[in-house]
């Protein structure tokens, strides 16, 4: 197991229902592996069950954090003998989103992967279900108990946990360093999106739980909408706080990017103030590199689509229930970034392999 790669954690207890362990699906990973050979020649009614078609539909265009689900997923089919397919959408808007499920399952996609990032994402997979399209949630389950009813299994982690693993990190870091108050300013790039407000609302949790006087600052950061703003609004937030000791981008890229630049205009890097990120690009990863994050939380998105795939066969071909997997995360520091931009690199070459950059 690589270093710093956590499968389990006291906050990734499953809260839904304790039926899938990752244990058992890495272990279907490696027998499915063991077949050896074509999978698609052993699927046509072999042992793995008939060919069938599996999409990943998600309301953005493509990223490295599109990208690296559908590697993951690709893999995974390519085992199995399924085809893979995407659909995307140049509008990351909840309507863009909708449509490709809709489109997803007009096009007779036997599997569907997709993201609950809004309400309407249920309606979708609930009146896809009854035409007989199976769903999988990767990512992002922002409607569990609704989940639960409509037995779809979901692979990822909450933006909660997340947040709160940030908080508890940034805090730790600070101890490190002998800092124990001050202010940890987080940008929120998508006031009222349930996916950041909820990572934020972590953040603020897992900096509670330490003992001393660190508290969060938050504000619309502006990131989604104007980067070069967003600098400006970072440079006078920082200042106008004054007591600043620790960001965190929960924006992930989107925020890190303005982020690293206010600071470096204002002569603040990551070696004088606690900066974490989310990892979703190379770009992030780079900026790490280059001393600009101080670390990382990586949250295995080329797990999510492999593992969703491998749970989606498991139900289909045995009979096996929904259920929450972790598909667990590991922090990204200066002494292991360079493994994990290797790791990136390969991810990206199978991509263009795949012809899926």
């Amino acid at each position: 197991m690589a270093a710093g790669l956590h499968w389990e954690h006291p906050l990734l207890n499953n809260t839904r229902r304790d039926l899938l362990r990752n244990a058992p699906m890495l272990g279907a990973a490696m027998a499915l592996g063991a077949c050896g050979g074509s999978g698609a020649a052993k699927a046509k009614g072999g042992t793995l069950g008939p060919v069938r078609t599996v999409t990943w539909a998600v309301g953005t265009t493509g990223s490295d954090f599109v990208t690296d689900i559908s590697v993951g997923a690709a893999d995974a089919a390519d085992m199995l003998g399924w085809r893979f397919d995407r659909i995307l959408n140049a509008l990351a808007t909840p309507d863009a989103h909708i449509n490709a499920i809709r489109t997803a399952v007009t096009s007779r996609a036997d599997v569907v992967l997709t993201v609950d990032w809004y309400q309407a994402v249920i309606d979708e997979i609930a009146a896809g279900q009854k035409g007989g399209t199976h769903f999988a949630v990767v990512n992002s389950a922002n409607n569990p108990a609704e989940l639960e009813k409509l037995n779809v299994p979901f692979v990822g982690l909450t933006p909660k946990i997340t947040g709160k693993l940030m908080g508890r990190h940034i805090a730790d870091e600070l101890a490190a360093r002998g800092i124990s108050q001050g202010s940890v300013l987080v940008g929120n790039p998508f006031p009222g999106s349930l996916n950041v407000e909820e990572r934020i609302a972590g953040v603020r949790e897992g900096l509670a739980e330490v003992t001393g006087g660190l508290r969060m600052v938050t504000f619309p950061d502006n990131a989604a909408t104007d980067s070069a703003l967003a600098v400006g609004l970072y440079k006078a937030k920082i200042t106008e706080t004054a007591d600043v000791v620790a960001h965190a981008a929960a924006g992930g890229e989107m925020s890190t990017i303005p982020l690293t630049k206010a600071l470096a205009e204002l002569g603040k890097r990551a070696s004088g103030t606690v900066v974490g990120g989310w990892v979703s690009s190379l770009k992030s990863l780079t900026l790490l590199k280059n001393g600009e994050l101080t670390f990382a939380l990586d949250e295995n998105l080329y797990y999510q689509g492999f593992l969703a795939v491998l749970a989606s066969w498991s139900m289909l071909e045995r009979g096996m229930p929904a259920g929450d997997i972790s598909p667990g995360f590991q922090w990204v520091t200066p002494k292991s970034v360079d493994a994990v931009i290797d790791s990136y690199q390969r991810r990206k070459a199978a991509a263009e392999a795949y012809g899926l950059s």
